[in-house]
């Protein structure tokens, strides 16, 4: 089944035909062609929306624009529409208030934002448990209470997100790249090295390059700490997680398949520039090459002249002067 984007591109390469859309589609449809502005399409699929929905596409349409009034103003006309005995819709109804959760937040409304996000976090779960509305909403949520220091509560809305299910992948991926940055927070180092592991994998087959080289960064700032032939594997690590038994010590600790895995995903990605006075990335890209045995990355950053970064700098100036040494 093509997703909204995806029938998006096919209506602005003129292979959609708008009246073939089936009815859950519309929606999807019109929100994407509302927050890219094809006001041909928009006008096309309005007048097969109720109400409700209308107002929706016309929030999209302000957040467009960057029209607060405008969405404020859209967005409770959704909900109160929503709320209608003719067409009383609990789905979108959940939705809009997730929205207008999110708005009140960023208009200082703290606290009643926290309430709006929960109302439809868990009018979500009751309606479509495991559907991308359900996963946005409390990844939200756990942000939500991230803001407020709140650090085992946002944990604990992360582990309403299984990956085993009903959640999508990505919902589970971003869900465990945020869980990860916390539990370093925490200096939970075990929990950390394992969801940042789930998250690469899971960001890197959604797509979502940027985001997986972030959970790979995370990944080898605790795993570049000792490398050992003999650690378990990371797919093991993670099939076999269970709670420590008293007295049991985590062992920080990582295969050097793992490293290579994770190297890769992060060189990948790297465009080749070393400016810039805080490059950890390239730290961390230099120290696992070293690990792996390569010479390609540090021969050229050697011949690099724009690296600012002190301890890159540093790092290389060590390996030169073994080499005059030796």
């Amino acid at each position: 089944m093509a997703t909204p984007l995806e029938l998006l591109e096919q209506w602005r390469a003129n292979s959609l035909d708008s009246s073939e859309l089936d009815a859950d589609e519309i929606l999807a449809v019109a929100e994407h062609a509302a927050a890219e502005q094809e006001e041909e399409l928009v006008s096309a699929l309005v007048p097969l929306l109720s109400q409700a929905e209308c107002q929706f596409v016309n929030f999209r349409r302000a957040q467009a624009t960057n029209d607060a009034e405008a969405a404020i103003e859209a967005i409770r006309c959704c909900v109160s529409d929503c709320r209608s005995s003719g067409e009383r819709d609990h789905r979108l109804e959940a939705r809009a208030r997730m929205e207008w959760g999110l708005l009140r937040y960023s208009l200082g409304e703290k606290e009643e934002a926290g309430v709006d996000l929960k109302w439809a976090m868990e009018r979500l779960k009751v309606v479509e448990e495991g559907s991308a509305a359900h996963g946005v909403a409390l990844l939200n949520m756990a942000a939500w209470h991230e803001t407020r220091a709140e650090w085992m509560m946002a944990l604990a809305m992360h582990s309403e997100i299984s990956r085993h299910g009903p959640h999508l992948v990505e919902t589970v991926a971003l869900s465990r790249l945020a869980a990860s940055r916390l539990q370093m927070h925490l200096h939970d180092h075990e929990s950390a090295l394992r969801h940042s592991w789930v998250a690469l994998h899971g960001l890197s087959d959604a797509g979502l390059p940027g985001l997986a080289v972030e959970a790979a960064l995370i990944w080898l700032n605790l795993a570049l700490t000792d490398v050992d032939e003999d650690a378990p594997r990371m797919q093991t690590r993670v099939e076999e997680s269970a709670p420590r038994t008293v007295g049991q010590e985590f062992v920080l600790n990582s295969h050097p398949e793992d490293v290579a895995f994770a190297y890769d995903v992060v060189a990948d990605s790297w465009d080749g520039g070393a400016s810039g006075p805080d490059r950890p990335d390239l730290q961390l890209m230099l120290e696992a090459s070293r690990v792996l045995g390569g010479v390609e990355l540090e021969e050229r950053l050697m011949q690099t002249e724009d690296i600012t970064d002190s301890e890159l700098l540093e790092m290389l100036e060590h390996s030169a002067d073994q080499t005059a040494s030796s």
